[in-house]
């Protein structure tokens, strides 16, 4: 029975509340109070695991006390200062310092933003910049089907989940932007099987790019596929697509505003290849998701190519206490080496997901790295049919009766993320996947 107090604020919810990405009025299934540690509680004093961190962002867990005290201290001293007109504050400027220590070699000047979606609009706006202030007509922007990198207009436009579903009533789309290809092996769209491809989908950017008439000014990806599906790349990928890149003239924007920070047992996802892109976008785990806040990192080269104002920047970037808590999340990450603890853990789970799960009869692919993993669901193994959406909810709302906060991915919904924070342990994901397992195990091929 559920209690009066959330009839209460379920009915003022859906009566006054705009959720995003959601039905306008949808009433809510549950309203979160507390969280800590891994665990999440609703306003009934139920737990569950976080599965998922929310929305893969908070990385070290709920209330994590340093970063707490860490904001509380900062807001005592200064809570706002606008970092424009050659004005700047000490917080800021200390986790800019932390940032570079952490980033990879050559990406020494930091933008702040408030969020992922704002990071990578202002990279793509450096990315055109850059190239006018050279002279040149470089303005073409290429991504990836599958992606996801914001909802703002030139992050929308970039994204194409769904190959183009989440575009419906918004356009028209900020003109210039080209759609690719992803790298998933599983379902690759040139109908071809790995490692014999010849790795196809790397050298179609190259064709793209070439028949672009030198006009592209970037590309754009995540290095883990998020939102999309939780696909890694073939080995292979990043290296090709960096040196595609420097042999056309054209920046690499690597979206890690959801890979980063931990995500896949690296610092930053593109260190799995040793590759470094000229521009880096940052976010969700950059302070454990417990304030808005963002950053793009640039190479030195490009800082050069931008001379002059950016006009990038809204009034909440490089916001102190925002800067504060960045600042103690990024002391977490190095201290106690959360991402050797990451692979450590992710590579137990990996392992069970591949003896246990794949040879289940309705799970098709397992992908990811580190603790951003995901398992594909399909109706027929031979014909890799994905389920109705209904299927998936069904499926979500059985893992959240037994205590597991999941989430459902990719367009159409057919992956379960296996995302939790990055502290959990080994034992606590073995919890996950014992409740998960039959529930999986009980659907049916069709």
């Amino acid at each position: 029975m559920t209690s009066k107090r959330t009839q209460e604020l379920i009915k003022w919810d859906k009566e006054h509340l705009i959720h995003p990405i959601a039905p306008v009025g949808q009433e809510p299934a549950v309203i979160w109070e507390k969280a800590h540690g891994i665990m999440i509680q609703d306003t009934e004093g139920r737990e569950y695991i976080d599965v998922s961190s929310q929305l893969i962002n908070v990385n070290l867990g709920h209330s994590r006390q340093e970063i707490i005290d860490a904001a509380i201290e900062q807001i005592t001293k200064l809570q706002f200062a606008a970092p424009f007109w050659g004005r700047s504050n000490t917080a800021m400027i200390e986790c800019s310092q932390k940032l570079v220590q952490i980033l990879p070699e050559g990406l020494n000047h930091i933008l702040f933003a408030a969020g992922g979606s704002e990071a990578n609009e202002y990279a793509l706006k450096i990315a055109r910049l850059y190239w006018r202030n050279k002279g040149k007509n470089k303005f073409k922007i290429i991504s990836l089907f599958q992606s996801y990198h914001g909802l703002s207009y030139g992050a929308l436009s970039a994204s194409a989940l769904g190959k183009g579903s989440m575009w419906a009533g918004y356009t028209p789309l900020v003109p210039g932007f080209i759609h690719i290809p992803s790298y998933y092996c599983y379902r690759c769209s040139f109908g071809k099987e790995s490692p014999d491809c010849g790795m196809q989908c790397a050298k179609f950017l190259a064709e793209t790019i070439e028949n672009q008439g030198g006009e592209v000014a970037a590309f754009i990806a995540e290095p883990e596929i998020g939102a999309g599906g939780y696909i890694s790349p073939p080995p292979e990928y990043w290296p090709v697509v960096r040196q595609i890149c420097t042999d056309h003239d054209v920046l690499l924007i690597a979206d890690e505003v959801m890979t980063g920070f931990c995500r896949t047992g690296k610092m930053f996802a593109l260190e799995n290849w040793d590759v470094v892109p000229d521009i880096m976008t940052m976010s969700k785990g950059i302070n454990s998701a417990y304030l808005p806040f963002g950053a793009v990192a640039i190479s030195d080269g490009v800082c050069e190519g931008i001379e002059g104002s950016t006009m990038s920047g809204f009034s909440s970037c490089g916001n102190p206490v925002c800067s504060a808590a960045a600042s103690a999340a990024i002391d977490i990450y190095t201290k106690e080496r959360v991402a050797e603890h990451v692979a450590e853990v992710g590579k137990h789970v990996m392992e069970r997901l591949n003896a246990e799960f794949l040879p289940l009869p309705c799970v098709g692919n397992i992908s990811g790295l580190g603790l951003m993993l995901g398992v594909e669901l399909v109706t027929d193994k031979a014909t890799k049919g994905r389920f109705d959406p209904a299927v998936m909810t069904k499926l979500q709302a059985q893992a959240l009766e037994k205590g597991l906060l999941v989430r459902v991915g990719g367009f159409p919904p057919c992956w379960l993320a296996i995302c939790p924070p990055l502290i959990i342990t080994i034992e606590e994901t073995d919890r996950i996947l014992d409740i998960l397992y039959p529930l999986v195990a009980e659907l049916k091929p069709s």
